[in-house]
């Protein structure tokens, strides 16, 4: 086979190698406009587009903020840089703590749900794919409780406990591995008030409503696709 046939074949097989790597590195049609522009009108134009900020992580020259779009079922992966958006690429949807993901075929491309339960700690809600759920109940008398676990991978454990509006609610987490973090959300809500990825690792606010509120822990997905584990030691208040 002369070299110029070999090489025209290795071009054609390459993509068929590697389905994935195209993929993981363009940039959603419905958001090419949007690489370049500054942070603060880019979340703006991302949240009018239905896409949703599910966490984040940050590196030694920029950031990295994950958004969920559930209409598309297609998760962005959106580098910060110098206060402006960097790039704008589609990812795995574990990024946005979606499990299971498959290929929605078209010009958006990504990950779509294939009906199975979710995890999706942060500002969309979700119900728990794996990992285990319960219920804090203050001792008599007491207005604080303590919880210690372990989270894996994307697994994600939800600490459910109810509240009255008015309430000052207080949640610390201490924890073997510094990729964990803990988010809260209010009863009724589809989006967190806090996002320990962004905002630390310790949450204090009063309730502005009455009901049951959500608070999962969980690893960012640098140390999920490890599959890497914390220990973790959650301590809840609720005080008047």
């Amino acid at each position: 086979m002369r070299p110029s046939a070999i090489v025209m074949s290795l071009a054609l097989l390459s993509p068929l190698a590697l389905p994935g790597a195209t993929w993981a590195q363009s940039t959603p049609s419905d958001v090419r406009d949007l690489v370049g522009a500054r942070g603060s009108s880019g979340e703006t134009a991302l949240t009018n587009r239905g896409y949703v900020n599910v966490g984040g992580e940050t590196g030694d020259d920029r950031s990295w903020t994950y958004w969920w779009n559930e209409r598309r079922g297609v998760c962005l992966s959106v580098a910060t840089m110098n206060g402006r958006y960097d790039s704008i690429v589609s990812t795995p949807s574990p990024d946005c703590r979606r499990s299971r993901p498959t290929t929605l075929p078209g010009p958006v491309g990504g990950p779509v749900h294939d009906g199975r339960p979710t995890t999706l700690p942060g500002p969309v809600g979700g119900p728990v794919a794996s990992g285990r759920t319960e219920t804090i109940r203050f001792a008599r008398g007491a207005s604080s409780a303590t919880r210690q676990g372990t989270v894996s991978g994307y697994e994600t454990v939800t600490y459910l406990v109810d509240l009255r509006a008015g309430q000052t609610l207080t949640v610390a987490l201490r924890t073997s591995n510094r990729s964990s973090y803990f988010n809260v959300t209010a009863p009724g809500a589809n989006q967190a008030l806090f996002i320990g990825s962004t905002s630390g690792s310790r949450y204090q606010g009063r309730t502005t409503a009455s009901g049951t509120y959500k608070i999962e822990v969980y690893l960012m997905r640098n140390a999920a696709r490890r599959g890497e584990r914390a220990n973790y030691t959650l301590t809840v208040g609720a005080g008047r």
